[in-house]
């Protein structure tokens, strides 16, 4: 399903918060409540079984842990740096969101 302008808002919104975030070190509760909020808007304008969720969680939202990597399963902080710590989280957080507002 297409977003609607108010999606493309609310997604837009969380595209704003991104260097908030990157230049508060960043910080992983922050980043964890962010991330959430960004789900949230994602499932409200694409459905929950849709493919932008599904390539939101495998992209950005990897839980659990990576090689490593600390990961998001069993209350663990996320690293800051590497392939999925939150500042390359955010990169590709920030592109895909882009490309879904841009619709």
């Amino acid at each position: 399903m297409p977003a609607t302008d108010a999606d493309r808002t609310r997604i837009e919104a969380q595209i704003a918060l991104i260097p908030r975030l990157r230049g508060t070190g960043p910080n992983p509760f922050e980043y964890d409540q962010w991330d959430a909020r960004t789900v949230e808007v994602l499932t409200a304008a694409f459905g929950a079984e849709s493919d932008e969720v599904a390539r939101y969680q495998r992209d950005v939202g990897e839980a659990g842990r990576v090689a490593g990597v600390r990961g998001n399963a069993a209350n663990m902080t996320l690293n800051i740096h590497g392939k999925w710590g939150i500042l390359e989280r955010l990169e590709r957080a920030e592109s895909l969101l882009r490309e879904l507002a841009a619709g």
